[in-house]
């Protein structure tokens, strides 16, 4: 039997939702102190917590944020935490132990890492849920490493990962904020596998996604909005998938007339080709802030 009140929060985490509109109101200091809290205390492999929070709430930093990930909320929110993977605070504790250091070389020991970095995030996330302040994910600080390592003064040897914003919502009751297909979720049916993997037919995937997560969305388009979108996903697909997948692409968009949830998502919104093209930079930044996982 489980505690009514215990009841109560978990209904409330099974209801949370990525607030996007915030009120020009401050997050009182013990109630984010306590949100902290909550997210220090999180698991971490070794108990070494390979992570560092920045917290934001100067508006001009903010302002600079906000105009490089590309997201007006983000302005509106009290306070910004931007996670980090930090083996500068390891390597120095070893420099001053005299030990030796050498995880910046071990790709195993780097996903540890990002494990801390989002047990520290998810648990910073319910503890704002459960307190009524609002909270949204930004994964493009990904994007913007070099930028967000002037604007926060960031060390070697640490990487932002991820990026929370938080306030108190401006519709408490998440009217006006993502419906329908944008906040249903899978169930346990789909999530949750039994013992051993279970793989799914062409008929699972209609009833469990198509039409049981995504609702059949489908953007209806027509004239040179439709021609564009069948060569665009055409170049994607071809290069990815190779040809004949590629003209198979352009045949349902043809016959549906428009775009379908998994077209507009992960072919044009989360462009496969555009999201390798990062791969470079990306990896060059890691060199240059001292990570090397490509040694033997």
């Amino acid at each position: 039997m489980i505690n009514p009140n215990v009841q109560e929060a978990l209904n409330v985490l099974k209801n949370r939702y990525s607030c996007r509109q915030f009120k020009p109101e401050h997050i009182a200091d013990d109630v984010l102190n306590e949100i902290i809290e909550v997210g220090i205390n999180a698991a971490s492999g070794g108990n070494l917590q390979p992570v560092s929070i920045v917290m934001v709430r100067d508006p001009d930093r903010k302002e600079a944020i906000k105009n490089l990930c590309k997201q007006g909320f983000i302005g509106d929110a009290d306070v910004l935490f931007i996670y980090l993977v930090d083996y500068y605070r390891l390597e120095r504790w070893t420099q001053v132990q005299k030990a030796p250091f050498g995880r910046q070389n071990a790709f195993t020991d780097f996903i540890i890492a990002m494990e801390d970095v989002m047990c520290v995030a998810q648990s910073i996330e319910c503890a704002a849920t459960l307190l009524d302040v609002g909270s949204v994910y930004i994964g493009t600080v990904n994007y913007y490493y070099e930028q967000l390592q002037e604007i926060l003064n960031l060390p070697k040897m640490t990487i932002p990962v991820l990026m929370s914003c938080h306030g108190y919502p401006l519709n408490q009751h998440d009217e006006g904020h993502l419906q329908g297909h944008l906040r249903k979720k899978f169930g346990a049916d789909v999530i949750v596998h039994d013992e051993m993997y279970q793989t799914m037919s062409d008929e699972d995937v209609k009833n469990l996604i198509v039409e049981g997560k995504y609702l059949n969305w489908l953007q209806p388009l027509q004239g040179e909005a439709l021609e564009r979108y069948k060569k665009n996903l055409y170049e994607v697909a071809k290069d990815v998938n190779g040809e004949d997948y590629a003209l198979e692409v352009v045949a349902r968009i043809e016959e549906q007339q428009g775009i379908n949830r998994a077209q507009f998502r992960l072919g044009h919104h989360y462009n496969p080709v555009r999201q390798r093209g990062r791969n470079a930079p990306m990896f060059e930044f890691f060199r240059k802030q001292g990570f090397n996982f490509w040694t033997e």
